[in-house]
């Protein structure tokens, strides 16, 4: 079996493979969006130079420019919500896998003895990846919707005649919030997907397994403050837990990782009667977050 200072390596690394998921599903579901924004801004933004050369529009020509370019926009967005949902949803549950293999590894660790078997669902599942995870995948058409309407209602004669040409860039600049919020929902449904793969595998160790908080390196108060902490299966890690007094801004109870939608903690199985000798597990994971 190995030593809590050999498993508290092992469960540092786990992190770094939950950002390289996130990393790369995040590209998958916003890259072409960004680039369609692209390239409609610049086709906007030619278009309004081609009608105006300078000049303030006539009210004509600014009501057809103004449709020109919420056409361009549309087709930008066009088909992205489902799009991105589809390879949130995929990446979700490989993020499930991703937490059961992680945790049946450490158990192993721990116990010298194979994990019991407790692969998430195929995808398609719904179940397995967790209630958090689910909202973040469901949100995602939402969400594109959303900063498309918030775009589009900044194309009005009004905002041209106050910001000119100007006003092409503060649409695409609202319009890009698309993207930011799709990354965000993405990193939420990964690390709350690999949360719910280590708590399948926690359960099928049994009841008395409890779920122990691995902070990520470089952790902010916030996540650091959990790290070596542990709750029942089922239960929830409290609110408001913070190395620095002065930030201590997350006040609702959450059952696991993601602390905020920037946190790439994770969680292990672990049960006291694990421990082989030596510092405590849980001690070291929390001293090398920078805990007391």
């Amino acid at each position: 079996m190995a030593t809590p200072k050999q498993l508290a390596d092992q469960a540092e690394r786990h992190p770094a493979a939950i950002r390289a998921l996130e990393t790369r599903a995040t590209h998958q579901a916003t890259a072409q969006l960004a680039a369609r924004l692209a390239a409609a801004q610049r086709d906007a933004t030619a278009r309004w130079i081609h009608a105006t050369h300078g000049q303030p529009a006539t009210p004509g020509a600014l009501d057809k420019l103004l449709a020109a370019i919420r056409r361009i926009l549309t087709a930008a967005f066009r088909g992205q919500g489902r799009r991105a949902q589809q390879i949130a949803s995929t990446t979700v549950h490989e993020g499930a896998l991703l937490g059961a293999a992680q945790a049946a590894g450490i158990a192993a660790a721990m116990t010298g003895q194979p994990a019991p078997a407790a692969r998430p669902q195929p995808t398609g599942q719904r179940g397995i990846i967790g209630p958090e995870a689910q909202a973040a995948v469901d949100s995602i058409p939402t969400v594109m919707d959303e900063e498309h309407q918030h775009a589009l209602a900044l194309l009005t004669a009004a905002t041209a005649a106050a910001l000119g040409s100007g006003v092409v860039a503060t649409v695409f600049n609202r319009a890009r919030r698309a993207v930011t919020r799709v990354a965000r929902a993405v990193a939420v449904g990964v690390t709350s997907a690999v949360a719910a793969g280590v708590a399948a595998v926690a359960r099928a160790l049994g009841s008395q397994t409890r779920l122990l908080w691995v902070a990520e390196q470089g952790a902010c108060p916030a996540c650091a403050a959990y790290a070596g902490q542990s709750i029942p299966i089922g239960g929830t890690f409290p609110g408001g837990l913070s190395l620095d007094a002065r930030r201590t801004v997350f006040h609702t109870p959450i059952p696991g990782p993601p602390r905020h939608p920037h946190c790439r903690c994770s969680l292990i199985p672990w049960r006291p009667e694990w421990h082989t000798g030596g510092t405590p597990l849980p001690e070291i994971l929390r001293t090398r977050a920078g805990g007391p």
